[in-house]
């Protein structure tokens, strides 16, 4: 069966979908400090619940988050490509990032 998410253009089949997911791990895995813990440390090298950490994190940052500050760091980003139109372009990704990543609860 192929996965897609409705706002990917393409499909993604069953081993690109491994692949993703398996990157995204990695690289949670170096955010979280795990490999820097003590020798014995029980999450040290492990995966285990490393990806409900990052959902518990994930949710109340996304809900906190001040969106005329984050419009305001979106288009100091854009104002390099010198366009009018950059306060109207931040407006609609983060619009696009919103719906995005709360899927059905956006």
């Amino acid at each position: 069966m192929v996965k897609t998410h409705r706002y990917l253009h393409y499909q993604m089949k069953p081993h690109q979908l491994d692949l993703q997911r398996t990157t995204m791990m990695e690289a949670l895995y170096a955010k979280s400090g795990r490999a820097a813990l003590p020798q014995g440390d029980p999450l040290r090298s492990t995966y285990t619940g490393l990806w409900q950490e990052f959902c518990s994190d994930i949710g109340p940052n996304f809900r906190d988050a001040d969106y005329a500050e984050l419009h305001a760091d979106v288009c100091q980003a854009m104002d390099d490509t010198g366009s009018i139109m950059t306060q109207k372009q931040a407006q609609q990704a983060i619009a696009i990032c919103r719906r995005y990543l709360l899927g059905k609860w956006a």
